[in-house]
C-alpha cells in the first residue's frame, strides 16, 4: 500500500498549474502573433487602397474622356453645311446688349490654352458650338425681295425645321457679321417672322441687309459647351449656354480628380489640302480658309487616384506619348530617349506640390475627327 504523505506530495505537483514565467512567455507568443496578423491586415489593406484608387482613376478617366469625345463629335452640327460663311464674326443682342460670354464666332470648336485663360486656372478649355434641333437643322437662304434693315420678316427659299422661338444665324460670307435672331411667329413656307422685342430682336436689327443668297442657319436653342477644369477642384466641369437666361452659363461637375486637361487642333496642311492631318497645334485660326483646314481635335487629360499615398508614389510630372507623325506642337524627345512626348504638369515636378506626388497619374488620350467639318467640305 503506498504511503499516504507521498500519495498527497503526487497530487499537489499535479494540480499546481503554469508558472509565471509560463504565463508571460505564452503572452509575449500572443502579443507577437497579434502584431504580425495586424502588420499583414495593415498591408494588405494598404494595397487595396491603391488597387482601389488606381480603379477610380482609370473609370473617372475613361468617362471624363468619353464625355468630351461624344459632344465634340456633334460640333459644328447646322452650322457647317455652307464652308463659306464658318469663321463669321457673331453679332448678338439681348435686351438690347452683347450677351456675356456670347460666342464670338461661327465655329465648331475652340481651344483656349492656359496661358490665355484667367490666373489660376489649369489645363486649357474647349468650347463647341452646334444647332440643339434633334432631328434636322437644314440651313435655308435668302430669297428677293432680300432682307432691308427693319423688315419684320426674312423671305426664305424654305423654312423646313424652322419653329417659332429658335434662334436664327443669318450670314452673307465669313469675313462680314453674322446676326443672330429670334424666329417670333410660326414661319410659313417662305417667310420666317422676326418682330422687335424685348429679348433677341432688338429694334433694327440685323443691323445691315442680308441679300439673296445669304445663308440662314437654325440654331435652336443653340449648344454652347465649355469643358474645362474648375479653378482649384480637380473636377472636369461644363459649362452651357441657356437660351432663357443667357447672361449666365449653366455650371455641371461632370467628374472628380481630373487633374489636367490639354487640346489641340488637328490640321491638313497640304497645298493643296489631301484631307490627311499633317500636323497639331494649339493655334486659332483667323480665317475661313484656316478653319477648313481643322479637321480633328486631339484631347489628352489627366486623372488622379483618389488615395492618399504613404510614400511619394510619383515624383515626376507624367510624359504624354505623342507619337512622332503626325508632329505635335511642344513635343520633345521622351526621358526614356524614344519617341516623342510632352510633359503634363500635374504639381509633382522636381519643385512642386508635395501632396501631389503622394498620389497616382493616368494620361487619357484620343483624336475627334470633326465629321461635320470633314462633310462639309466634300
Amino acid at each position: 500500500m503506498k504511503p499516504v504523505a507521498t500519495a498527497c506530495a503526487s497530487n499537489a505537483s499535479r494540480q499546481r498549474g503554469v508558472t509565471l514565467v509560463e504565463v508571460m512567455v505564452g503572452m509575449l507568443l500572443g502579443m507577437l502573433a497579434v502584431l504580425l496578423i495586424s502588420q499583414v491586415l495593415l498591408t494588405s489593406e494598404g494595397q487595396k487602397r491603391t488597387t482601389t484608387g488606381g480603379s477610380d482613376a482609370q473609370v473617372n478617366g475613361a468617362l471624363a474622356l468619353y464625355s468630351v469625345q461624344r459632344d465634340l463629335q456633334m460640333s459644328g452640327y447646322g452650322l457647317t453645311s455652307s464652308p463659306d460663311v464658318i469663321g463669321c464674326p457673331i453679332s448678338a443682342r439681348y435686351n438690347g446688349a452683347s450677351p456675356t460670354g456670347f460666342a464670338a464666332a461661327l465655329v465648331p470648336v475652340q481651344i483656349t490654352p492656359e496661358a490665355s485663360r484667367p490666373t489660376g486656372s489649369v489645363g486649357d478649355s474647349i468650347r463647341m458650338l452646334a444647332s440643339s434641333k434633334p432631328s434636322y437643322a437644314v440651313p435655308t437662304r435668302v430669297i428677293p425681295p432680300a432682307y432691308a434693315v427693319g423688315n419684320t420678316e426674312f423671305p426664305v427659299r424654305a423654312a423646313l425645321g424652322f419653329a417659332q422661338n429658335d434662334l436664327a444665324l443669318v450670314a452673307s460670307n465669313s469675313t462680314q457679321p453674322c446676326w443672330v435672331f429670334q424666329v417670333t411667329g410660326a414661319p410659313t413656307a417662305r417667310a420666317l417672322p422676326r418682330v422687335n422685342n424685348a429679348n433677341w430682336n432688338p429694334a433694327n436689327s440685323p443691323d445691315v441687309a442680308y441679300a439673296d443668297g445669304a445663308v440662314l442657319m437654325n440654331l435652336g436653342t443653340l449648344v454652347d459647351n465649355r469643358y474645362e477644369i474648375g479653378t482649384g477642384t480637380n473636377v472636369l466641369q461644363v459649362s452651357s449656354f441657356d437660351v432663357a437666361n443667357p447672361t449666365t452659363r449653366v455650371v455641371r461637375d461632370l467628374q472628380p480628380d481630373i487633374v489636367n486637361l490639354r487640346a489641340f487642333y488637328g490640321r491638313d496642311t497640304t497645298v493643296p489640302p489631301d484631307g490627311v492631318i499633317d500636323t497639331f497645334d494649339q493655334t486659332t485660326p483667323t480665317t475661313n480658309a484656316g478653319w477648313l483646314r481643322v479637321l480633328a481635335v486631339r484631347v489628352v487629360l489627366v486623372a488622379r487616384s483618389s488615395t492618399w499615398e504613404k510614400e511619394m508614389v510619383t515624383t515626376a510630372n507624367p510624359e504624354w506619348s505623342v507619337g512622332t507623325t503626325p508632329a505635335v506642337a511642344g513635343a520633345t524627345t521622351c526621358t526614356s530617349g524614344t519617341g516623342e512626348c510632352i510633359t503634363i504638369d500635374v504639381g509633382a515636378g522636381v519643385v512642386g506640390d508635395v501632396e501631389a506626388k503622394h498620389h497616382r497619374y493616368k494620361v487619357f488620350d484620343t483624336v475627334i475627327p470633326l465629321r461635320n467639318m470633314l462633310w462639309s467640305s466634300q
